[in-house]
């Protein structure tokens, strides 16, 4: 049985690891084998260690949680492209590369 994962999470912080504001996503294009949904929920965001922005690692922010979800029995690769938009308008396609077993 597949089970949905959690294998993102996005979200725009102030060096003060206030968050800017929500980001918003869009699937472009969806996955072939499965389903992918966004929840609005606080978790640890994952900043590089040299990042001005690592100290907030250790602390939950409010950002959006990417979840994918394989067809029940399929096993093998998936592949999705997701639309970004940060709170400043700034934008960014992101494209997922999934493999399910």
């Amino acid at each position: 049985m597949n089970e949905a994962r959690a294998i993102g999470f996005f979200t725009s912080l102030f060096p003060d690891c206030s968050v800017q504001g929500p980001v918003v996503a869009r699937l472009v294009e969806g996955p072939k084998h499965g389903s992918v949904r966004f929840t609005a929920e606080a978790s640890f965001p994952r900043y590089a260690p040299s990042s001005p922005l690592a100290p907030c690692n250790t602390r939950k922010v409010e950002g959006l949680k990417m979840i994918f979800e394989a067809a029940e029995g399929y096993e093998g690769l998936d592949a999705y492209r997701v639309l970004l938009i940060n709170p400043d308008g700034s934008a960014t396609t992101l494209d997922v590369k999934v493999s399910i077993r």
